[in-house]
Protein backbone atom coordinates (compact mmCIF):
# COMPACT_ATOMS: atom_id res chain seq x y z
CA UNK A 1 0.00 0.00 0.00
CA UNK A 2 2.87 2.37 0.81
CA UNK A 3 4.53 1.62 -2.53
CA UNK A 4 1.26 2.20 -4.41
CA UNK A 5 0.63 5.54 -2.66
CA UNK A 6 4.15 6.75 -3.46
CA UNK A 7 3.72 5.78 -7.11
CA UNK A 8 0.37 7.57 -7.35
CA UNK A 9 1.87 10.73 -5.86
CA UNK A 10 4.77 10.61 -8.32
CA UNK A 11 2.56 10.09 -11.40
CA UNK A 12 -0.17 12.55 -10.41
CA UNK A 13 1.63 15.82 -9.51
CA UNK A 14 -0.29 19.00 -8.64
CA UNK A 15 -1.54 20.98 -11.63
CA UNK A 16 -0.72 24.68 -11.19
CA UNK A 17 -0.57 27.37 -13.87
CA UNK A 18 1.07 30.79 -14.21
CA UNK A 19 -2.21 32.38 -15.30
CA UNK A 20 -4.51 34.23 -15.13
CA UNK A 21 -2.79 36.39 -12.46
CA UNK A 22 0.27 38.46 -13.33
CA UNK A 23 2.06 36.88 -10.35
CA UNK A 24 4.07 33.84 -11.43
CA UNK A 25 3.81 30.65 -9.38
CA UNK A 26 7.01 29.33 -7.83
CA UNK A 27 6.16 25.74 -8.83
CA UNK A 28 7.64 24.12 -11.94
CA UNK A 29 6.16 21.63 -14.39
CA UNK A 30 7.26 18.10 -13.41
CA UNK A 31 9.95 16.42 -15.48
CA UNK A 32 8.61 14.78 -18.62
CA UNK A 33 5.36 16.78 -18.78
CA UNK A 34 4.27 19.44 -21.29
CA UNK A 35 1.93 22.23 -20.15
CA UNK A 36 0.26 24.71 -22.53
CA UNK A 37 -1.34 27.86 -21.11
CA UNK A 38 -3.38 29.94 -23.55
CA UNK A 39 -5.72 32.91 -23.28
CA UNK A 40 -6.77 36.37 -24.36
CA UNK A 41 -6.75 39.83 -22.77
CA UNK A 42 -8.32 43.20 -23.49
CA UNK A 43 -6.95 46.40 -21.96
CA UNK A 44 -7.97 50.06 -22.13
CA UNK A 45 -5.89 53.07 -21.10
CA UNK A 46 -6.43 56.85 -21.58
CA UNK A 47 -3.71 59.45 -21.02
CA UNK A 48 -4.13 63.16 -21.88
CA UNK A 49 -7.04 62.44 -24.20
CA UNK A 50 -5.22 59.69 -26.13
CA UNK A 51 -7.06 56.38 -25.86
CA UNK A 52 -5.10 53.15 -26.21
CA UNK A 53 -6.89 49.81 -26.60
CA UNK A 54 -4.95 46.58 -26.64
CA UNK A 55 -6.00 43.05 -27.54
CA UNK A 56 -3.82 40.00 -26.88
CA UNK A 57 -5.21 36.97 -28.72
CA UNK A 58 -4.01 34.41 -28.35
CA UNK A 59 -1.50 34.44 -25.52
CA UNK A 60 0.47 31.19 -25.48
CA UNK A 61 3.02 29.81 -23.01
CA UNK A 62 4.49 26.33 -23.40
CA UNK A 63 6.18 24.94 -20.29
CA UNK A 64 8.27 21.76 -20.52
CA UNK A 65 9.53 19.90 -17.46
CA UNK A 66 13.15 19.06 -18.27
CA UNK A 67 14.56 18.37 -14.79
CA UNK A 68 13.08 17.68 -11.37
CA UNK A 69 13.26 21.36 -10.38
CA UNK A 70 13.56 23.15 -13.73
CA UNK A 71 11.40 23.84 -16.76
CA UNK A 72 11.91 25.26 -20.25
CA UNK A 73 9.53 28.07 -21.28
CA UNK A 74 8.52 29.24 -24.78
CA UNK A 75 6.11 32.17 -25.12
CA UNK A 76 4.48 34.22 -27.88
CA UNK A 77 1.45 36.50 -28.29
CA UNK A 78 -0.51 37.99 -31.18
CA UNK A 79 -1.19 41.63 -30.33
CA UNK A 80 -3.31 44.45 -31.69
CA UNK A 81 -3.22 48.07 -30.49
CA UNK A 82 -5.40 51.02 -31.48
CA UNK A 83 -4.68 54.66 -30.68
CA UNK A 84 -7.60 57.12 -30.86
CA UNK A 85 -8.51 60.69 -30.05
CA UNK A 86 -12.27 60.77 -29.79
CA UNK A 87 -13.63 58.75 -32.72
CA UNK A 88 -10.55 59.36 -34.90
CA UNK A 89 -8.24 56.36 -35.32
CA UNK A 90 -4.66 57.65 -35.32
CA UNK A 91 -2.74 54.39 -35.50
CA UNK A 92 -3.30 50.63 -35.54
CA UNK A 93 -0.53 48.07 -35.00
CA UNK A 94 -0.94 44.32 -35.08
CA UNK A 95 1.23 41.25 -35.31
CA UNK A 96 3.38 38.81 -33.39
CA UNK A 97 4.63 40.14 -30.05
CA UNK A 98 6.53 39.10 -26.93
CA UNK A 99 8.42 36.11 -28.35
CA UNK A 100 10.36 34.85 -25.37
CA UNK A 101 12.38 31.82 -24.27
CA UNK A 102 13.63 31.03 -20.80
CA UNK A 103 13.50 28.86 -17.73
CA UNK A 104 12.13 28.61 -14.20
CA UNK A 105 14.26 26.87 -11.57
CA UNK A 106 13.23 25.95 -8.03
CA UNK A 107 16.06 26.85 -5.64
CA UNK A 108 14.46 26.44 -2.20
CA UNK A 109 11.73 24.17 -0.86
CA UNK A 110 9.20 25.52 1.61
CA UNK A 111 9.73 24.66 5.28
CA UNK A 112 7.53 26.17 7.98
CA UNK A 113 7.47 29.95 7.56
CA UNK A 114 10.25 29.78 4.94
CA UNK A 115 8.67 30.17 1.47
CA UNK A 116 9.28 28.09 -1.61
CA UNK A 117 11.59 30.13 -3.86
CA UNK A 118 12.21 29.91 -7.59
CA UNK A 119 14.08 31.99 -10.16
CA UNK A 120 12.49 32.98 -13.47
CA UNK A 121 14.81 34.03 -16.31
CA UNK A 122 13.44 35.00 -19.74
CA UNK A 123 14.84 36.53 -22.94
CA UNK A 124 12.59 38.38 -25.39
CA UNK A 125 14.02 37.96 -28.87
CA UNK A 126 13.76 40.52 -31.73
CA UNK A 127 11.10 38.65 -33.70
CA UNK A 128 7.60 39.82 -34.53
CA UNK A 129 5.84 42.92 -35.80
CA UNK A 130 8.05 46.01 -36.14
CA UNK A 131 5.89 48.00 -33.72
CA UNK A 132 6.36 45.46 -30.92
CA UNK A 133 9.71 43.74 -31.29
CA UNK A 134 12.67 44.85 -29.16
CA UNK A 135 15.71 46.30 -30.90
CA UNK A 136 17.85 43.60 -29.32
CA UNK A 137 17.42 40.71 -26.89
CA UNK A 138 15.55 41.96 -23.78
CA UNK A 139 16.04 40.12 -20.47
CA UNK A 140 13.76 39.51 -17.50
CA UNK A 141 14.78 38.12 -14.09
CA UNK A 142 12.34 37.49 -11.24
CA UNK A 143 12.35 35.92 -7.80
CA UNK A 144 9.16 33.95 -7.12
CA UNK A 145 7.94 33.14 -3.59
CA UNK A 146 5.09 31.01 -2.21
CA UNK A 147 3.90 30.67 1.38
CA UNK A 148 1.30 27.99 2.12
CA UNK A 149 -0.86 29.66 4.80
CA UNK A 150 -3.13 26.62 5.10
CA UNK A 151 -4.23 23.63 3.05
CA UNK A 152 -6.50 25.90 0.99
CA UNK A 153 -4.87 29.35 1.16
CA UNK A 154 -1.54 30.46 -0.28
CA UNK A 155 0.33 33.75 -0.64
CA UNK A 156 2.47 34.24 -3.73
CA UNK A 157 4.72 37.22 -4.44
CA UNK A 158 7.29 38.22 -7.06
CA UNK A 159 9.99 40.85 -7.41
CA UNK A 160 12.34 41.49 -10.28
CA UNK A 161 13.43 43.38 -13.37
CA UNK A 162 12.32 43.45 -17.00
CA UNK A 163 13.51 45.29 -20.09
CA UNK A 164 10.91 45.65 -22.83
CA UNK A 165 9.92 47.85 -25.80
CA UNK A 166 7.42 50.63 -25.11
CA UNK A 167 6.27 52.96 -27.91
CA UNK A 168 9.43 52.36 -29.91
CA UNK A 169 11.86 52.80 -27.00
CA UNK A 170 13.43 50.23 -24.67
CA UNK A 171 12.48 50.65 -21.01
CA UNK A 172 13.90 49.17 -17.82
CA UNK A 173 11.15 48.30 -15.36
CA UNK A 174 11.09 47.07 -11.78
CA UNK A 175 8.18 44.68 -11.23
CA UNK A 176 6.50 43.55 -8.02
CA UNK A 177 3.31 41.66 -7.20
CA UNK A 178 1.36 39.97 -4.43
CA UNK A 179 -1.48 37.45 -4.88
CA UNK A 180 -3.63 35.78 -2.23
CA UNK A 181 -5.55 32.72 -3.41
CA UNK A 182 -7.98 30.35 -1.75
CA UNK A 183 -9.67 27.12 -2.80
CA UNK A 184 -13.45 27.15 -2.52
CA UNK A 185 -13.47 23.49 -3.54
CA UNK A 186 -11.26 20.96 -5.31
CA UNK A 187 -12.25 22.58 -8.61
CA UNK A 188 -12.63 26.33 -7.87
CA UNK A 189 -9.92 28.78 -6.75
CA UNK A 190 -10.35 32.53 -6.25
CA UNK A 191 -7.49 35.07 -6.16
CA UNK A 192 -6.99 38.74 -5.35
CA UNK A 193 -3.85 40.47 -6.59
CA UNK A 194 -1.82 43.66 -6.54
CA UNK A 195 0.69 44.17 -9.34
CA UNK A 196 2.99 47.07 -10.09
CA UNK A 197 5.81 48.07 -12.36
CA UNK A 198 8.07 51.09 -12.13
CA UNK A 199 9.69 52.27 -15.39
CA UNK A 200 12.94 54.16 -14.91
CA UNK A 201 12.21 57.89 -14.67
CA UNK A 202 8.41 57.45 -14.75
CA UNK A 203 5.63 56.97 -12.17
CA UNK A 204 4.68 53.45 -11.11
CA UNK A 205 1.83 51.65 -12.88
CA UNK A 206 -0.19 49.80 -10.23
CA UNK A 207 -3.24 47.58 -10.73
CA UNK A 208 -5.52 45.38 -8.64
CA UNK A 209 -7.48 42.42 -9.95
CA UNK A 210 -9.58 39.43 -9.07
CA UNK A 211 -9.56 36.07 -10.83
CA UNK A 212 -11.09 32.60 -10.83
CA UNK A 213 -9.72 29.23 -11.88
CA UNK A 214 -12.00 26.28 -12.63
CA UNK A 215 -10.54 22.78 -12.93
CA UNK A 216 -12.65 21.05 -15.59
CA UNK A 217 -10.56 17.86 -15.52
CA UNK A 218 -7.49 16.94 -13.44
CA UNK A 219 -5.20 18.50 -16.08
CA UNK A 220 -7.57 20.97 -17.80
CA UNK A 221 -8.31 24.44 -16.39
CA UNK A 222 -10.45 27.42 -17.41
CA UNK A 223 -9.74 30.88 -15.96
CA UNK A 224 -10.96 34.48 -16.00
CA UNK A 225 -9.61 37.78 -14.65
CA UNK A 226 -10.78 41.39 -14.34
CA UNK A 227 -8.80 44.34 -12.99
CA UNK A 228 -8.36 48.09 -12.87
CA UNK A 229 -5.59 50.60 -12.34
CA UNK A 230 -4.98 52.34 -9.02
CA UNK A 231 -2.46 54.86 -10.33
CA UNK A 232 -2.67 57.53 -13.03
CA UNK A 233 -0.41 55.68 -15.49
CA UNK A 234 -2.16 52.31 -15.18
CA UNK A 235 -4.88 50.85 -17.44
CA UNK A 236 -8.46 51.82 -16.61
CA UNK A 237 -9.64 48.27 -17.24
CA UNK A 238 -8.36 44.87 -18.27
CA UNK A 239 -10.23 41.59 -18.65
CA UNK A 240 -9.18 38.18 -19.87
CA UNK A 241 -9.72 34.46 -19.86
CA UNK A 242 -8.00 31.30 -20.89
CA UNK A 243 -7.59 27.55 -21.17
CA UNK A 244 -4.65 25.56 -19.84
CA UNK A 245 -3.86 21.86 -20.00
CA UNK A 246 -1.04 19.44 -19.23
CA UNK A 247 -0.10 16.59 -21.52
CA UNK A 248 0.88 13.31 -19.84
CA UNK A 249 4.26 11.83 -20.45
Amino acid sequence: MIQFSALAQETDPEFETDRPTLTEASSTVPRGFFQLETGFQYQKRTLDGLENKQWLYPQALLRIGVFKAAELRLEATFRREDYRVGDALLQRDRGLSTVRVGTKINILEAEGAVPEVSVLAMLEVPWGADAFEPRRVAPEAMLLFTNELSEKVKLQYNAGFRREPDEGEMENKLQFSLALSGKLSDKVTLSAEFFGEKPKGSPAENVIDGSIQFLVLPYVQLDAIVGTGVSSQAPELFVGGGLSFRLPR
